[in-house]
């Protein structure tokens, strides 16, 4: 019996449909996933940078009312810059995201404000910062404006690419600043005359603190009495600051309040040198001798933190610099201390933008011993710091005298801290029998706290931060000396901000460096390092031995020398001039170690790449060429068959 096989045509059409309904269920497929499977998204990037927060997810879908989102990308100035490029289009899917998880609540509009356009003009007029780019300085912009239905206005000037870990924060502190438009209330409780006020009778009104002035410009300021017994449950962060002669109901209503889980800001010092008493411009000595310690341990003891009091931070490596007593010279004060570089967590929305804090005689921030709490430092001091007696800097303290007893204890000294988790009342009392009394009625045994702590109270003052620019009597403005008030505001802008927005931490980055690059780019460059620098000390040296022949003559001006000081000369310059040959020849070399270490890896990621691919397709197609003749010659040879 003989089987029939299908012609050639017939095989040819066979094939031609079954790529022709290929082609069909393609786009078929294609169509109905975009028409149903719109919001499925697979992040599988590492630190799953397109996947919103809990805390994002919260803020976004409890909107009440819509909110209108402009982007401003200058993508025509953009063209050719890969890096803004990419960046640019990160921060619009991450933006799409929040429209589709908004489910119409948040509108997207992305606009190009070309140069010398109306686009331009719309993002001039909504306070974008422009930074001008290209030849012809055309102004780039890239930011953000959010407009909700009530006219609520809110900006991101600029996206920062350094500021990458943080992009989700910024967004969503935006979308919830618009969704919730009720002015936060920030009460402050504390013993110095932060609002001004007179100092004695007859004597000129002081002016309030600087830093007063900007809270009050972002937020409801309440001032607390010192001795009030009750925070006020309308009040979203509690400022406290250098509280001295704190009562027990204070501390009690203080304690109450957070447990409660609103935010607490605490400020306290060792030595507060803004705590001038009245009458110390008559009595200098006693105003030295009087106490200007603070400190809330009662409370933060419980809270699983503790501020050294009789002990002030100093710090070699970050000393900020004056005259000294006699002004002679400028000496370093290991006292007053500046941080700029890795003391500040820059990981923490409250001082990832700080540049420069600075403190004066502050103490030091630890977690007590058991404590449930978390306490994070957010600014800590060098490893080259000390404890020192504050009766050491109390009375009029030599700066050389300090250095010269400084020793160092090897670890850094925490000066700022978040606190954050559960801890117990400071109030509450265990229960060991029955005649042992129980907390106070209403008196929260545990919660959550919500702090963070300082032990510095100058810093606040005017002088660690601001100087005022003054044109004759009249006050211009204030020139920034730090970033010390922007530290204040972001933190309490971050403790009066909701649980979810508290919860939207720094994020991974998007852009993937080539880690593995860069070692073997050091590596390239470390097999020259020592040879580099012993060249450098040769020709040095090389250039003072002639010029201490060519010093060696008469004190006329006539260059008299010897034979053998002339060769000598002739022997040191031609050994100079061939140091400088080997030098460039090892910067030379190093150079074009690296650049063929370039070459090599474009001819890897542009030639090897497409080869690996073409030579698997071969693979594949001589595999399935050998499984078709494979085949054939199995139908051969069964009984009966066709050839």
């Amino acid at each position: 019996m003989t089987t029939a096989t299908a012609s050639g045509p017939t095989r040819r059409w066979t094939a031609a449909a079954t790529l022709g309904l290929l082609v069909v269920l393609f786009f078929g497929i294609n169509l109905l996933a975009d028409a149903t499977l719109r919001g499925v998204r697979l992040d599988l990037t590492e630190n799953r940078l397109y996947t919103l927060s809990q805390g994002t997810r919260r803020i976004v879908s409890g909107l009440d009312e819509p909110i209108r989102l402009t982007f401003f990308f200058s993508d025509s100035l953009a063209d050719g810059r890969p890096a803004l490029q990419a960046y640019g289009k990160r921060v619009r899917e991450l933006l799409e995201e929040y429209a589709l998880l908004s489910r119409g609540k948040i509108e997207l509009e992305v606009v190009d404000p070309e140069p010398f356009s109306e686009a331009e003009d719309r993002a001039r007029q909504a306070g974008l910062a422009g930074a001008p780019i290209g030849p012809n300085r055309e102004e780039f912009y890239f930011g953000l404006l959010g407009v909700n239905s009530t006219d609520g206005r809110e900006v991101i000037r600029f996206f920062d690419p350094g500021d990458e870990r943080f992009l989700e924060y910024e967004v969503s502190r935006l979308v919830h600043n618009l969704s919730d438009q009720k002015r936060r209330v920030v009460a402050v409780l504390s013993s110095l005359p932060l609002d001004g006020g007179f100092a004695l009778p007859g004597q000129p009104t002081r002016p309030p603190w600087q830093i007063m002035r900007e809270l009050r410009t972002l937020f409801d300021v309440r001032m607390l009495e010192p001795d009030t017994d009750s925070i006020g449950d309308d009040v979203d962060v509690l400022l406290i600051v250098h509280p001295k002669g704190v009562g027990e109901p204070t501390l009690r209503a203080i304690d109450r309040f957070a447990l409660s889980g609103r935010g607490v800001a605490v400020f306290v010092d060792p030595l507060c040198e803004a705590d001038v008493p009245p009458g110390a411009d008559q009595n200098p000595l006693a105003a030295m001798q009087a106490d200007r310690a603070s400190d809330l341990n009662t409370i933060l003891r419980a809270w699983g933190v503790l501020v050294e009091r009789d002990q002030v931070a100093a710090d070699m490596s970050n000393a900020l610099r004056g005259r000294s007593p006699d002004g002679r010279e400028v000496v370093p004060y290991v006292q007053y201390i500046g941080l700029a570089g890795e003391g500040i967590d820059r990981e923490d929305a409250v001082t990832r933008q700080a540049s420069l804090l600075q403190f004066a005689t502050a103490g030091s921030v630890s977690a007590a011993i058991g404590a449930a709490t978390t306490v994070h430092p957010l600014v800590r001091t060098s490893d080259q710091s000390m404890l020192l007696d504050v009766q050491r800097v109390s009375f009029f303290p030599q700066p050389r005298e300090l250095i010269a007893e400084f020793v160092p204890r090897g670890e850094p000294i925490t000066l700022a801290a978040r606190v954050s988790g559960p801890a117990r009342s400071a109030f509450e009392i265990a229960s060991d029998g029955p005649e042992d009394p129980a907390p106070d009625a209403g008196e929260p045994a545990t919660g959550e706290i919500n702090a963070i702590v300082v032990a510095d109270v100058d810093m606040l003052s005017d002088r660690m931060w601001v100087d005022e620019v003054r044109l004759g009597n009249m006050v211009l403005g204030y020139q920034k000396l730090s970033d010390n008030g922007d530290f204040l505001l972001n933190a309490i802008d971050h403790l009066a901000g909701s649980s979810d927005l508290i919860a939207v931490r720094a994020r991974g980055t998007y852009s993937r460096p080539f880690t593995l690059v860069e070692r073997i780019r050091r590596a390239a460059e470390q097999q020259y390092l020592a040879e580099a620098e012993r060249l450098e000390q040769r020709r040095r040296e090389t250039e003072r031995r002639i010029a201490d022949l060519q010093r060696a003559r008469p004190d006329a001006g006539e260059l008299i020398l010897t034979p053998e000081q002339r060769a000598e000369i002739k022997r040191f310059e031609d050994e100079l001039v061939q140091t400088n040959a080997q030098l460039r020849q090892v910067r030379y070399d190093m150079r074009k170690d690296v650049e063929r270490l370039g070459v090599r890896l474009k001819a890897i990621n542009i030639g090897a790449a497409p080869l690996l691919v073409a030579a698997a397709a071969i693979a594949i197609g001589a595999w399935r060429a050998a499984r078709r003749r494979a085949d054939r010659n199995a139908l051969a040879e069964r009984p009966g068959a066709t050839p």
